[in-house]
């Protein structure tokens, strides 16, 4: 699984392995299991349960986010399509941008601006261990 930091940590992104179904136990706990049946993807497995858990549309030429969080971290896995997240530190003012596409999975602290520009339309879920609060949401416009 090849891992990219940005932000000094705050965000990062995985390309979660695909590998064939198999009992051994050195095989990732994040990955893609491609079965006869079709991909099953195992992108979280945590102590702390989801409490919030959201489907998105990936449209081409769209944004989605605009904003950062100051109570929920987040973690994005992309099903299908392509995007570049764009994301910036509140106390540093520092911005930078990583490509996402099927199979990866980005998580995103708290005070971070986040922002998908979609270059491919596709599907993703969102998910949080803290509960969706609208008054948890504050725009910063990126792009």
């Amino acid at each position: 699984m090849t891992e990219i930091v940005l932000l000094g940590g705050k965000v990062r992104k995985q390309a979660l392995a695909v590998v064939q179904p198999s009992s051994n136990p050195q095989s990732p706990t994040l990955k893609r299991l491609m079965l006869p049946q079709g991909e099953l993807a195992q992108f979280y497995d945590g102590e702390e349960g989801i409490r919030y858990i959201a489907q998105i549309e990936l449209q081409a030429g769209s944004l989605r986010g605009n904003h950062y969080h100051r109570i929920k971290q987040e973690w994005i896995y992309i099903m299908s399509g392509e995007v570049t997240i764009i994301v910036q530190d509140l106390e540093s003012g520092t911005r930078e941008t990583a490509l996402l596409r099927s199979g990866d999975l980005a998580f995103i602290q708290t005070g971070v601006v986040h922002t998908l520009q979609v270059i491919k339309s596709g599907q993703a879920i969102e998910f949080s261990t803290a509960r969706f609060d609208p008054a948890d949401i504050y725009r910063q416009k990126l792009v």
